[in-house]
């Protein structure tokens, strides 16, 4: 496991930039923590619909971005269909904000490459 170790020396700095934004303004649960249920129905449904829509693996930086502002807007709708609330603008001009947008691409990124693999091999072409 030391080569493990090797390689978590240098991604447990931006792991830890990339989790305070999802502290600061992704879905929290009850104690304060990020809920992952939450966050894993959004973003999974997000990722497997750009997927299934991505035709070539050449799109993946559109569909990473498109994905990302999809779930920035959903978090910023969802408090309105269910609670009622006003529309708030997202602090665009806070770091934690664009901590969180990294944060979002790099997992979109990551999911809908996974999941269009898997599309790959569930749909083959003759």
């Amino acid at each position: 496991m030391e080569f493990v170790d090797q390689i978590w020396v240098y991604i447990e700095p931006v792991w830890n930039w990339l989790y305070t934004g999802l502290e600061m303004y992704g879905p929290l649960a009850a104690d304060g923590s990020v809920n992952w249920v939450h966050f894993g129905i959004q973003a999974g449904v997000i990722a497997l619909v750009m997927a299934l829509v991505m035709q070539a693996y050449g799109a993946i930086l559109i569909f990473t971005i498109v994905g990302t502002i999809v779930h920035v807007v959903v978090d910023r709708v969802l408090p309105m269909v269910r609670e009622g609330e006003s529309f708030v603008m997202p602090e665009v001009t806070n770091t934690g904000f664009w901590q969180y947008v990294a944060f979002l691409a790099i997992f979109y990124l990551v999911a809908i490459t996974i999941l269009s693999m898997i599309k790959a091999l569930i749909f083959r072409g003759d």
